[in-house]
């Protein structure tokens, strides 16, 4: 069965208490509890799929979903856990929890908030349905292309099932510069992005895109979608399929220009890390349904109508205009995505370093982008801490029970805060890390429940800034709505 992304993050293992002063929101809900109020925690964990042959909602099967509240004393700082459960259903409940703001555990993600109430549902770009996992070939051959160029590349995508990736440099039989036809194309289907294996009898088309390298009015190079290969396919996991057909041009054609800040992006780099080294931004344009601008996922991917990265500079760019042609329903809502990329190493001793992305990201109509400069909506946060001391240095005897605090961003404002953090270890003679929690808060501060740090372990933390209005993340994890933004600190290394 296809996985929704709500799965994402709730597969693994936790830690931490409290220390480094008392925060007000804690103390109020330390009198709370005093007070003796008990309640109960609720959950829904409806999942709408969004497919070209009509939309579904079932619900998230939670039952094997670990589920238990924490609740902090302000006083002592020793968290108490109230046990609960997930059902198939879809529905979460923690009978007896004493009124106060709560860690609410799902897997490996907790939600601090003094909400009672949680919806835990998404929206889903596709039908229902089944992943490859194991090596499963598809053969192309296909005339009609344009003449062949360096900087083309193919986008492989069908709308129904929400199936979507990149041919990249591990296909074999890549056209070369001149071509107009495919002969042999041969990739893996389940490397693409989000590899749902077709089925033809539920509507499924396989759709294959030439998007073309152009340039804009005002000089500066692009790339747009220009033809497209549709055909019939049905797939089976581990077993080859073959395509063939005739690329052919869209008859709706579009434009799309901004006025790109670069430079705004830019000058939040040493904001997400002191060493943060940046390499990429990029903007896409894409066409959903319009129900997808509440997606889980990013808004903006395959099938690509135009994507911007033109050069490796941070100067700010007025594109003039750029042209596409569309193959996409003329109702769906065209969306935009714009994205500064930022990189940190990791080490543990000897060992090779591990490159930690993250980036600063604004999702919005693409009209917007259109009409008004694009840049940050939101910034990094400020000045963030383990306990006391300053994130950006690695720090050592941090305690099991350690907080992460910070102030707000200088740059927009903060809705939420998302909080990862990572396990560092060492494999084959490099540095690895693996998330072990994420943390949602509409507070400036978390403390660690118990079991997400250990002693003798080494981590690291991303600090998101979160810009969604009229949403909270801490009772509603899992929606979406545009515009939205988000901003990432990476701290350094800390140790219990």
């Amino acid at each position: 069965m296809k996985m929704p992304l709500i799965s994402f993050g709730l597969l693994v293992g936790m830690a931490g208490g409290g220390c480094g002063g008392l925060d007000e929101a804690e103390a109020v809900d330390a009198s709370q509890v005093s007070q003796g109020l008990v309640t109960q925690v609720t959950g829904t964990s409806p999942v709408t799929f969004i497919a070209t042959s009509g939309n579904e909602t079932k619900p998230y099967d939670q039952s094997a979903t670990f589920v238990a509240a924490y609740l902090r004393d302000s006083t002592t700082g020793a968290f108490t856990a109230y046990p609960g459960m997930g059902s198939a259903d879809g529905t979460i409940s923690v009978p007896n929890v004493p009124s106060g703001r709560i860690y609410l555990k799902l897997g490996s993600r907790y939600l601090v908030s003094t909400g009672r109430a949680f919806d835990l549902g998404s929206t889903e770009w596709g039908r229902e349905g089944s992943f490859a996992s194991l090596p499963t070939p598809v053969m192309v051959s296909a005339t009609g292309l344009s003449p062949w160029q360096p900087g083309d590349f193919l986008d492989m995508y069908s709308l129904n099932p929400g199936a979507f990736g990149y041919i990249d440099g591990s296909a074999t039989g890549r056209p070369l510069a001149g071509a107009t036809s495919l002969s042999g194309l041969s990739f893996d289907y389940a490397n693409m992005l989000n590899p749902v294996l077709l089925d033809s009898g539920r509507g499924d088309v396989f759709s294959l895109a030439q998007m073309r390298w152009q340039t804009s009015a005002n000089g500066v190079p692009y790339r747009a979608m220009h033809k497209v290969l549709d055909a019939s396919m049905t797939q089976v996991e581990g077993q080859p399929a073959t395509v063939s057909g005739t690329f052919t041009q869209p008859v709706a054609t579009g434009t799309f220009e901004v006025d790109w800040r670069r430079s705004a992006f830019e000058a939040m780099r040493t904001q997400v890390n002191p060493d943060a080294v940046s390499t990429h931004n990029e903007i896409w344009m894409s066409a959903r349904p319009a129900a997808l601008g509440s997606a889980l996922a990013s808004i903006s991917g395959p099938p690509l109508l135009v994507k911007l990265n033109p050069d490796a500079q941070r100067t700010d760019i007025v594109t003039g205009s750029m042209t596409y042609n569309n193959p996409l329903p003329a109702t769906w809502q065209k969306v935009a995505f714009a994205a500064a990329g930022f990189t940190k190493s990791y080490a543990l001793g000897t060992a090779a370093p591990y490159t930690m992305r993250a980036d600063i990201r604004v999702e919005q109509e693409a009209s917007v982008f259109t009409a008004a400069p694009v840049q940050p909506l939101v910034g990094p946060v400020q000045a963030p801490k383990v306990n006391t001391r300053g994130a950006f240095q690695d720090l050592s005897g941090v305690g099991t029970d350690a907080s992460l605090r910070w102030s707000k961003p200088l740059v927009g404002t903060a809705t939420n805060y998302v909080v990862n953090i990572y396990r560092l270890g060492v494999s084959n003679g490099s540095t690895t890390a693996s998330r072990v929690a994420v943390l949602h808060t509409d507070l400036q501060s978390v403390y660690l429940p118990p079991d997400v740090l250990r002693a003798g372990q080494t981590y690291f933390a991303e600090i998101q800034s979160w810009y969604q209005p009229g949403s909270n993340l801490a009772t509603s994890p899992f929606k979406r709505s545009l515009p939205r933004a988000r901003a990432s600190v990476l701290t350094g290394m800390f140790s219990p």
